[in-house]
This record gives C-alpha cells, structure tokens and sequence, in this order.
C-alpha cells in the first residue's frame, strides 16, 4: 500500500516548483498537442507529439501545481478530520467503558451489602460529576426511560442499517455472496 502522506508531499512539493499559472493543453495546427503555462505569456511546459493521444496533454494539463496543490491541502484536511474522528471514537469507547464499569460496581457493591442504596450510589454518583441526573420533576421511570430511549434507539438502528449497508457494497465490490436463510 502507498503511504499516502509521503506521496502527498512528495506531490507538493513537486508542484511548488513546477512553472506556475494557468495550464492548459492545446493543439497545433497540425494535430500535435502541446500544454502551457505560466503568469503572463504562454510558456511551453511540455509538447506531447502524438496526435492520435490529445487526452493525455488534457491530463498532463489537468495534473498542474494549483490542482495538485489543491489535492494535497484536501488530502491533509482529510486526514486531520480523520485523526478528530478516531480519537472522539476512543473517547467514547472509554466512556461506555467507564459507565459499564460502574454498574457492574453497583451490582457488586448491592449483592455484597444487599443494600440497592449502596450500590446505587455508584451510579448516582457518576451522573451527578458530569450533571446527568434526571430533572427531579420525573416520577414515573418507565415512561422517562420510554420517551428518552425511544430517539436514541430509531438513530441507532439508522446506524445499523447504514452499516450493514456498507458491509453488503463492500462484498458485492469483492463478489462475496451471502445467503439468508
């Protein structure tokens, strides 16, 4: 696999020494192909001879140091956007982590002493840190949890369905089939 970022400046720093200026490809009167470039009169970059291949002057044309530039600055937004993505992922991991931990606390804690006050506490205390506790207005904990969970659950199962989504493109994309009973 190519290593992206040492492409990308490779690419960079090509492109910043490359002729600068509005590249474009064109054609000689007599079929040849040519690309130019530059910030006031046309500056011959390269001339492609064949006339039966005018698209690659097009690419050669389309590949100048502003587009490529431009690549690179997308690529490295791209991976910085990446970087922020993996690490909210961790900090939430490390959050469910953490609240899963302290329920198994609590249970440990009200089988041990047999006091659910105790081992509630635990979890008392964990939403009380962060100001997560329930407006003390809220007396019926059923429909609290109904009218709480139901949003959480239909953008989750949103979320299954996108993922399982993406799983059945990428084995289609590999020619895997499978079969449901």
């Amino acid at each position: 696999m190519t290593d992206i970022t040492e492409l990308a400046q490779s690419l960079k720093a090509a492109a910043e020494k490359a002729t600068q200026g509005n590249w474009r490809a064109f054609q000689y009167h007599d079929g040849r192909c040519g690309i130019g470039g530059g910030h006031h009169d046309e500056i011959m970059v390269c001339e492609h001879i064949s006339k039966e291949r005018p698209h690659d002057a097009m690419f050669i044309a389309l590949a100048n140091p502003a587009n490529v530039l431009a690549l690179v600055e997308a690529l490295e937004k791209a991976q910085a956007e990446n970087e922020y993505i993996r690490k909210r992922y961790q900090q939430l991991d490390l959050l469910i982590g953490k609240n899963i931990l302290v329920m198994q606390a609590a249970i440990i804690e009200w089988q041990a002493t047999g006091d659910a006050k105790n081992g509630l506490a635990w979890i008392y205390n964990t939403l009380f840190g962060p100001g997560e506790l329930p407006d003390e207005a809220e007396k019926d904990a059923q429909a609290y949890f109904d009218r709480k969970y139901a949003p959480l659950d239909e953008e989750l199962m949103a979320l299954h369905k996108w993922f399982w989504e993406q799983s059945e493109a990428e084995r289609a994309a590999a020619g895997i089939k499978v079969e449901v009973e």
